[in-house]
Protein backbone atom coordinates (compact mmCIF):
# COMPACT_ATOMS: atom_id res chain seq x y z
CA UNK A 1 0.00 0.00 0.00
CA UNK A 2 1.51 3.31 -1.06
CA UNK A 3 1.49 6.47 1.03
CA UNK A 4 -0.98 8.00 -1.42
CA UNK A 5 -3.60 5.33 -0.81
CA UNK A 6 -6.32 6.03 1.71
CA UNK A 7 -5.91 4.52 5.17
CA UNK A 8 -9.09 3.89 7.11
CA UNK A 9 -7.45 3.33 10.52
CA UNK A 10 -4.39 4.49 12.40
CA UNK A 11 -1.35 2.38 13.16
CA UNK A 12 -2.29 2.54 16.84
CA UNK A 13 -5.77 1.18 16.17
CA UNK A 14 -4.40 -1.67 14.09
CA UNK A 15 -1.87 -2.47 16.79
CA UNK A 16 -4.64 -2.78 19.40
CA UNK A 17 -6.81 -4.96 17.19
CA UNK A 18 -4.04 -7.26 16.03
CA UNK A 19 -2.64 -7.73 19.51
CA UNK A 20 -6.11 -8.98 20.41
CA UNK A 21 -6.09 -11.32 17.41
CA UNK A 22 -2.70 -12.69 18.44
CA UNK A 23 -3.86 -13.20 22.04
CA UNK A 24 -7.33 -14.64 21.48
CA UNK A 25 -6.88 -16.25 18.03
CA UNK A 26 -9.89 -14.24 16.79
CA UNK A 27 -11.02 -10.62 16.55
CA UNK A 28 -14.40 -8.86 16.23
CA UNK A 29 -14.67 -5.19 15.19
CA UNK A 30 -18.02 -3.46 14.76
CA UNK A 31 -18.67 -0.75 12.15
CA UNK A 32 -15.43 -1.69 10.39
CA UNK A 33 -16.47 -0.72 6.87
CA UNK A 34 -17.36 2.95 6.16
CA UNK A 35 -20.92 3.81 5.16
CA UNK A 36 -20.12 4.90 1.60
CA UNK A 37 -18.05 1.81 0.88
CA UNK A 38 -20.65 -0.41 2.51
CA UNK A 39 -23.30 0.95 0.15
CA UNK A 40 -21.04 0.41 -2.87
CA UNK A 41 -20.53 -3.19 -1.84
CA UNK A 42 -24.24 -3.77 -1.22
CA UNK A 43 -25.16 -2.35 -4.63
CA UNK A 44 -22.56 -4.47 -6.40
CA UNK A 45 -23.61 -7.61 -4.54
CA UNK A 46 -27.23 -6.98 -5.55
CA UNK A 47 -26.24 -6.50 -9.19
CA UNK A 48 -24.52 -9.90 -9.13
CA UNK A 49 -27.60 -11.49 -7.62
CA UNK A 50 -29.79 -9.90 -10.28
CA UNK A 51 -27.57 -11.44 -12.96
CA UNK A 52 -27.37 -14.86 -11.23
CA UNK A 53 -23.60 -14.61 -11.01
CA UNK A 54 -23.20 -16.57 -7.75
CA UNK A 55 -22.41 -20.29 -7.91
CA UNK A 56 -22.96 -23.13 -5.45
CA UNK A 57 -19.98 -23.46 -3.13
CA UNK A 58 -18.07 -26.71 -2.78
CA UNK A 59 -16.04 -28.20 0.06
CA UNK A 60 -12.48 -29.46 -0.10
CA UNK A 61 -9.31 -28.21 -1.77
CA UNK A 62 -9.12 -27.23 -5.43
CA UNK A 63 -8.12 -30.73 -6.53
CA UNK A 64 -10.77 -32.49 -4.43
CA UNK A 65 -13.87 -30.30 -4.51
CA UNK A 66 -17.33 -31.68 -3.77
CA UNK A 67 -20.73 -30.03 -3.52
CA UNK A 68 -22.53 -31.20 -0.38
CA UNK A 69 -25.42 -28.91 0.47
CA UNK A 70 -26.11 -30.71 3.76
CA UNK A 71 -22.66 -29.61 4.98
CA UNK A 72 -22.27 -26.25 3.24
CA UNK A 73 -25.20 -24.31 1.79
CA UNK A 74 -23.82 -21.03 0.51
CA UNK A 75 -23.45 -19.55 -2.96
CA UNK A 76 -20.33 -17.56 -3.82
CA UNK A 77 -18.75 -15.14 -6.28
CA UNK A 78 -14.95 -14.81 -6.33
CA UNK A 79 -13.76 -11.20 -6.42
CA UNK A 80 -11.19 -10.14 -9.01
CA UNK A 81 -9.44 -6.78 -8.73
CA UNK A 82 -9.06 -6.46 -12.49
CA UNK A 83 -12.62 -7.46 -13.27
CA UNK A 84 -14.60 -5.99 -10.36
CA UNK A 85 -13.38 -2.43 -10.88
CA UNK A 86 -16.36 -0.87 -9.10
CA UNK A 87 -14.93 -2.29 -5.87
CA UNK A 88 -11.55 -0.57 -6.05
CA UNK A 89 -12.02 0.98 -2.60
CA UNK A 90 -12.79 -2.43 -1.13
CA UNK A 91 -9.55 -3.87 -2.49
CA UNK A 92 -7.72 -0.87 -1.03
CA UNK A 93 -9.17 -1.81 2.36
CA UNK A 94 -7.95 -5.39 1.87
CA UNK A 95 -4.50 -3.94 1.08
CA UNK A 96 -4.58 -2.05 4.36
CA UNK A 97 -5.46 -5.21 6.27
CA UNK A 98 -2.67 -7.33 4.77
CA UNK A 99 -0.12 -4.53 5.21
CA UNK A 100 -0.89 -4.25 8.91
CA UNK A 101 -0.88 -8.01 9.45
CA UNK A 102 2.62 -8.08 8.02
CA UNK A 103 3.76 -5.09 10.06
CA UNK A 104 2.29 -5.91 13.45
CA UNK A 105 2.25 -9.73 13.49
CA UNK A 106 5.28 -10.30 11.23
CA UNK A 107 3.30 -12.70 9.08
CA UNK A 108 4.73 -13.87 5.75
CA UNK A 109 1.73 -12.95 3.59
CA UNK A 110 1.97 -12.57 -0.17
CA UNK A 111 -1.64 -12.30 -1.36
CA UNK A 112 -5.30 -12.62 -0.47
CA UNK A 113 -8.50 -14.05 -1.95
CA UNK A 114 -12.09 -12.99 -1.25
CA UNK A 115 -15.58 -13.85 -2.38
CA UNK A 116 -19.13 -12.74 -1.76
CA UNK A 117 -21.12 -15.38 0.10
CA UNK A 118 -24.88 -15.80 0.28
CA UNK A 119 -26.55 -18.34 2.57
CA UNK A 120 -30.23 -18.77 1.61
CA UNK A 121 -32.73 -19.50 4.39
CA UNK A 122 -32.39 -22.93 6.02
CA UNK A 123 -28.74 -23.40 5.09
CA UNK A 124 -25.60 -23.71 7.22
CA UNK A 125 -21.92 -24.70 7.18
CA UNK A 126 -20.90 -27.48 9.56
CA UNK A 127 -17.94 -27.22 11.94
CA UNK A 128 -14.61 -27.02 10.12
CA UNK A 129 -11.25 -25.23 9.95
CA UNK A 130 -10.28 -23.15 6.93
CA UNK A 131 -6.85 -24.71 6.37
CA UNK A 132 -6.90 -28.04 4.57
CA UNK A 133 -4.77 -30.98 5.64
CA UNK A 134 -1.38 -30.78 3.99
CA UNK A 135 -1.87 -27.16 2.92
CA UNK A 136 -0.29 -24.01 4.36
CA UNK A 137 -1.80 -21.37 2.10
CA UNK A 138 -4.42 -19.77 4.31
CA UNK A 139 -3.12 -17.90 7.35
CA UNK A 140 -5.84 -15.48 8.50
CA UNK A 141 -9.57 -15.80 7.74
CA UNK A 142 -11.59 -12.61 7.40
CA UNK A 143 -15.29 -11.81 7.12
CA UNK A 144 -17.25 -8.59 6.76
CA UNK A 145 -20.99 -9.04 7.28
CA UNK A 146 -23.56 -7.33 5.05
CA UNK A 147 -26.81 -8.14 6.86
CA UNK A 148 -28.86 -5.01 7.46
CA UNK A 149 -31.38 -5.08 10.31
CA UNK A 150 -30.26 -8.53 11.51
CA UNK A 151 -32.26 -9.57 14.59
CA UNK A 152 -31.90 -12.38 17.14
CA UNK A 153 -33.72 -15.39 15.71
CA UNK A 154 -32.61 -14.66 12.14
CA UNK A 155 -29.85 -17.27 12.50
CA UNK A 156 -26.60 -17.53 10.59
CA UNK A 157 -24.41 -16.76 13.59
CA UNK A 158 -20.75 -17.75 13.51
CA UNK A 159 -19.85 -20.18 16.28
CA UNK A 160 -16.16 -20.24 17.20
CA UNK A 161 -14.78 -23.16 19.18
CA UNK A 162 -12.02 -21.97 21.51
CA UNK A 163 -8.98 -24.02 22.49
CA UNK A 164 -10.07 -23.93 26.16
CA UNK A 165 -13.30 -25.76 25.32
CA UNK A 166 -15.56 -22.72 25.44
CA UNK A 167 -17.58 -21.42 22.49
CA UNK A 168 -18.28 -17.91 21.22
CA UNK A 169 -21.36 -16.96 19.18
CA UNK A 170 -20.88 -13.98 16.84
CA UNK A 171 -23.96 -12.35 15.33
CA UNK A 172 -23.61 -11.54 11.59
CA UNK A 173 -24.44 -7.85 11.92
CA UNK A 174 -23.86 -5.38 9.08
CA UNK A 175 -20.35 -3.84 8.85
CA UNK A 176 -18.94 -6.23 11.50
CA UNK A 177 -15.43 -7.57 10.87
CA UNK A 178 -14.34 -10.99 12.10
CA UNK A 179 -10.80 -12.32 11.76
CA UNK A 180 -9.32 -15.57 13.06
CA UNK A 181 -6.41 -17.93 12.52
CA UNK A 182 -7.25 -20.19 9.59
CA UNK A 183 -5.44 -23.31 10.74
CA UNK A 184 -6.38 -23.45 14.41
CA UNK A 185 -9.87 -22.03 14.94
CA UNK A 186 -12.73 -24.49 14.33
CA UNK A 187 -15.98 -22.72 13.50
CA UNK A 188 -19.38 -23.18 11.92
CA UNK A 189 -22.18 -21.12 10.43
CA UNK A 190 -25.40 -21.85 12.29
CA UNK A 191 -28.65 -22.49 10.45
CA UNK A 192 -30.01 -19.37 8.79
CA UNK A 193 -33.66 -18.31 8.93
CA UNK A 194 -33.17 -15.43 6.48
CA UNK A 195 -30.64 -14.80 3.73
CA UNK A 196 -27.16 -14.16 5.16
CA UNK A 197 -24.57 -12.15 3.20
CA UNK A 198 -20.88 -11.56 3.75
CA UNK A 199 -17.54 -10.81 2.21
CA UNK A 200 -15.39 -13.82 3.08
CA UNK A 201 -11.71 -14.36 2.40
CA UNK A 202 -8.23 -15.34 3.46
CA UNK A 203 -4.83 -13.75 3.82
CA UNK A 204 -2.45 -16.09 2.06
CA UNK A 205 1.08 -17.31 2.59
CA UNK A 206 1.31 -18.08 -1.15
CA UNK A 207 -0.24 -16.29 -4.13
CA UNK A 208 -3.88 -16.89 -4.98
CA UNK A 209 -2.76 -17.77 -8.51
CA UNK A 210 -1.83 -21.21 -7.16
CA UNK A 211 -5.54 -21.99 -7.14
CA UNK A 212 -8.56 -21.17 -5.01
CA UNK A 213 -9.34 -23.31 -2.00
CA UNK A 214 -13.06 -23.27 -1.27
Amino acid sequence: MTSQEKRHYTTEQWSTWLNQLATDDYLVVDHFIPDDLYQQVQNYFQSLLDKNELSKAAIGSSENKQIKSSIRGDFIYWLDRNQDTKLTDLFTLFDEVISNLRQHLFLSLSDYEFHFALYPPKTRYEKHVDQFHGKQNRVISMLIYLNEDWQPGDGGELKIYKSNGFETIIEPRAKRLVMFKSDSVPHEVLLTEISRKSITGWMLHKPASLGYFV
